[in-house]
């Protein structure tokens, strides 16, 4: 077995202390990481939501709308920015989802 030390403030070791008393230590790791992993995943899915509204708007796909824009090809309209945006938080996501699985 593996062993992981934390340095917590006191609040917070208390809490975690809690917590494991109350899951085990297994049930504990299983329980945060599947926590984690559904979060990220509705993460996804919400700002898939957004970026369909402005593939849907604009009549292009967020990546190539994506590949437009860093070639110069897109202005700085807010629209614009906040696809960009929506779109580079999305990819963060996914590569933090596809660590984890």
């Amino acid at each position: 077995m593996e062993q992981i030390v934390l340095n917590l403030q006191k609040p917070y070791a208390l809490q975690m202390q809690k917590l494991m008393k109350v899951f085990g230590d297994n049930l504990f790791a299983n329980t945060f990481f599947d926590y984690h992993l559904r979060r990220l995943k509705r993460e996804i899915a919400k700002m898939q939501n957004e970026l369909n509204k402005f593939e849907e708007k604009y009549q292009i796909s967020s990546a190539e709308f994506y590949e437009k824009l860093e070639n110069g090809e897109f202005g700085d309209e807010q629209d614009f920015v906040q696809w960009s945006g929506i779109y580079e938080l999305q990819l963060d996501s996914k590569e933090q989802l596809a660590k984890l699985i």
